[in-house]
């Protein structure tokens, strides 16, 4: 299991005060999702490609929570806790499935995880055509459900910046371009603008990257 100190800690202890107003079976579902998140993904890191940067892989779903809290000003119970869910299926290994989700936090949960989560690979199926699917679904999916999507990519494109791997990030932001930022451009215009910040900033991150390799 992840210790829960340092940068990890602080960030922990600041998502469980920002959502302290709330009612408190809001603030136990919320707690018992980032238990649950803590708990999937206990053994996992980010960035493999850089030793110096590797982070506990719970970071990331905690701080997806707090770009829409503190960020967006949301304090969307629902939203939160899909927050904190959202990779748990991908990242399980099987160990947990959208029934066990439904079960501890309900429907709705339920379906925000189940829509947000990628689909499996399928030998029957093209992978092109199970991506365009789930981006489908994404883009037809309700208000809490983009936002989530979108403070993940979000997260996810601010870390790809650092990643330090060229071939990643110009698929990413590729990606980003034409998937998301439509997306973006339809549900939130902080999200939107942050998107594209980031976009540009990676953009340039690649630039410098092919500039420095030059003789």
């Amino acid at each position: 299991m992840i210790t829960i100190t340092g940068t990890v800690g602080s960030v922990r202890h600041r998502l469980l005060l920002l959502v302290d107003g709330l009612t408190t079976a809001d603030r136990v579902m919320i707690t018992e999702a980032l238990n649950v998140a803590e708990a999937a993904h206990s053994a996992q890191l980010r960035k493999p490609g850089r030793e110096a940067d590797v982070q506990p892989y719970i970071l990331h779903p905690m701080r997806v929570a707090l770009i829409i809290i503190e960020e967006l000003g949301l304090k969307d119970p629902a939203a939160l806790a899909t927050a904190l869910l959202h990779d748990v299926i991908e990242e399980s290994g099987g160990k947990l499935t959208i029934r066990d989700i439904e079960m501890k936090f309900g429907r709705l949960i339920a379906l925000m995880v189940s829509i947000l989560t990628k689909p499996h690979r399928d030998d029957a199926i093209p992978r092109d055509q199970q991506l365009t699917i789930y981006y489908e679904r994404i883009a037809g999916a309700g208000l809490p459900t983009r936002i989530v999507k979108l403070a993940d990519r979000l997260d996810n494109m601010r870390d790809a910046i650092e990643c330090g791997e060229p071939d990643f990030q110009a698929s990413y932001l590729k990606e980003t371009r034409s998937i998301f930022l439509p997306i973006a451009e339809a549900t939130d215009e902080y999200l939107h603008e942050e998107l594209v910040n980031a976009c540009e900033q990676l953009e340039y991150a690649l630039t410098e990257g092919v500039f420095e390799q030059l003789p």
